[in-house]
């Protein structure tokens, strides 16, 4: 390859404005190549790693970033119900707030609002080892931090299985986007170990190498390129293990 890299149709503000080529254009030009794999149809559609980048910027509290990153994916294609389930899917990985800042820019972008429906609850069957049963399932084996809650907080291991059933297995975003975009978050945050526990499940889900991959590079116009170190050993790791 080796050629330049279109700098205006790339979804970075700072690219697009010439600022950064104002100041440098080999740094301007680095960028956009890395940009050429996040913002283009590749192993992952452009529309679904834009999703990823504005989960990430949701986990990170970069609002303006959020926003535009998720109203590109939606030009490229995102759909309200693989919106929401993005939401879903920050919440249970960091939270109430992240996802009420995601939701909300999903509101205005989609013109929509959840309307809460008097349903009567119907009942969830758990017990401590039908709980644990799911994580022997999931991993193979039973991590510590599990046997932790099970033994101390069994009520809130129950919840747990819950949100990650189906956030993991029933989302409305398929299983493999939602592992995916789990290993982005995590390579945003700098975390190898959980960066590793989704590249795992999203290859169970039927991902490539190269979807998770580039899942990983979608956290560096978030987070940096220091991103790319605990996410590459995530990555590896994975590799190594099976």
């Amino acid at each position: 390859m080796g050629e330049n890299a279109d700098h205006k149709t790339l979804g970075s503000k700072v690219l697009v404005s010439g600022e950064i080529a104002a100041q440098s254009q080999k740094f301007a030009e680095g960028y956009a190549r890395f940009r050429d794999v996040t913002d283009r149809d590749g192993a992952l559609p452009a529309w679904v790693k834009a999703l990823f980048m504005a989960s990430a910027a949701a986990v990170k509290g970069h609002g303006q970033l959020l926003y535009n990153e998720l109203k590109r994916s939606k030009e490229l294609g995102l759909s309200l119900n693989d919106a929401r389930g993005a939401a879903l899917t920050v919440f249970i990985s960091r939270g109430e707030e992240v996802y009420t800042k995601f939701t909300s820019a999903v509101n205005e972008l989609f013109n929509d609002v959840i309307e809460a429906e008097a349903k009567a609850m119907p009942e969830f069957a758990l017990d401590r080892e039908s709980c644990l049963e799911y994580f022997e399932g999931y991993f193979g084996f039973i991590p510590p931090y599990v046997e932790l809650m099970a033994d101390d907080a069994p009520r809130a291991l129950e919840g747990y299985v819950l949100m990650r059933e189906f956030s993991l297995a029933e989302n409305l975003l398929d299983a493999k986007s939602v592992e995916l975009l789990l290993c982005t978050v995590n390579a945003a945050e700098f975390s190898a170990r959980f960066v590793n526990v989704h590249a795992n499940g999203a290859r169970k889900a039927g991902a490539s190498e190269a979807e998770i991959v580039e899942s990983v590079l979608c956290a560096i116009p978030v987070a940096g390129v220091a991103s790319w170190l605990p996410g590459a050993d995530g990555i590896m790791e994975g590799r190594t293990g099976s």
